[in-house]
């Protein structure tokens, strides 16, 4: 069980704090839309807006800097995807 445990931490560690951050970004970003949308329009709408929302602001945050990375806009958008598949569960 010991070296399962190590494994998961090894590769957890592998990952870097920037991606943890977008995740994070990703997931609030997402949340904090659908919540202000999702009380006046269909769900469907409030789900397309988070969609459009999240991506707009990882690719426009990469755009801003010197080095886009592709791997920064995928964890903002795996944040996000957390919280649609718990709106669309829930």
């Amino acid at each position: 069980m010991k070296r399962i445990f190590d494994k998961i931490v090894g590769c957890l560690n592998g990952i870097g704090t920037d991606k943890y951050k977008h995740f994070a970004v990703g997931t609030a970003v997402a949340a904090v839309v659908l919540l202000a949308v999702a009380l006046f329009v269909p769900q469907w709408l409030a789900l397309t807006a988070s969609v459009v929302t999240v991506a707009v602001a990882a690719v426009g945050k990469e755009q801003a800097d010197e080095q886009a990375d592709i791997q920064d806009i995928v964890a903002t958008c795996l944040g996000g995807l957390a919280v649609w598949i718990t709106f669309l569960i829930g």
